[in-house]
């Protein structure tokens, strides 16, 4: 059934409330590649790659943030502020240097919420830190930049946690019980936004 399906929310909607829960999981998967996963592999590889000093860096940049934070919301079954979503999925399942290292009081996640995500979606930059590097570097390093520690995140590596933190989220709701708790909080999400549009 969910190959017959777009990806499409508003197309597919009439189609998603009867789809089992192994079903579910193959349209967020679907889904997420579609509208995320996909299109930042295709920025990073053909855009950023080709040219380093493309702005489509902080799109990418914005983007890996966003999902972060939507999947949180998945993980989270909608519960939490934006912030508690977004530090949930990076504790559960990306690098844990984003708990454990540290730039001044922050830890790199809030660092990376601050002044990563919230510095491009509430005024187009980055504040103390930037996106830098390539494959095969680094994932993160500090520099001072006008008499600020700044982090600097290699968006290459950003993005290669953020796929394998996904793969590690869906195995994990692959394999509970539809009556656990992590499918049920990942269940209501889906019928919240993905059926009844809110």
């Amino acid at each position: 059934m969910v190959q017959q399906l777009r990806g499409w929310i508003d197309y597919d909607r009439p189609y998603l409330s009867p789809l089992l829960p192994i079903e579910r999981l193959d349209y967020f998967e679907k889904r997420v590649r579609l509208v995320a996963i996909n299109p930042l592999d295709r920025l990073l590889s053909n855009e950023i790659h080709v040219s380093p000093d493309s702005s489509a860096l902080l799109l990418c940049g914005v983007s890996l943030c966003c999902v972060i934070e939507a999947t949180g919301k998945f993980l989270m079954g909608g519960h939490g502020g934006n912030p508690t979503r977004f530090e949930a999925f990076l504790k559960a399942y990306m690098s844990p240097d984003y708990q454990s290292k540290t730039l001044g009081t922050m830890t790199y996640g809030q660092v990376l919420w601050r002044h990563f995500r919230n510095g491009l979606t509430h005024g187009f930059a980055v504040c103390h830190g930037g996106f830098e590097g390539n494959r095969g570097e680094s994932y993160f390093s500090v520099r001072d930049i006008a008499g600020h520690a700044s982090l600097m995140v290699n968006p290459y590596l950003l993005y290669d946690d953020y796929v394998n933190g996904f793969g590690k989220y869906l195995s994990d709701l692959r394999t509970a019980s539809p009556a656990s708790q992590l499918f049920l909080d990942f269940n209501a999400v889906f019928e919240l936004v993905f059926i009844q549009g809110k």
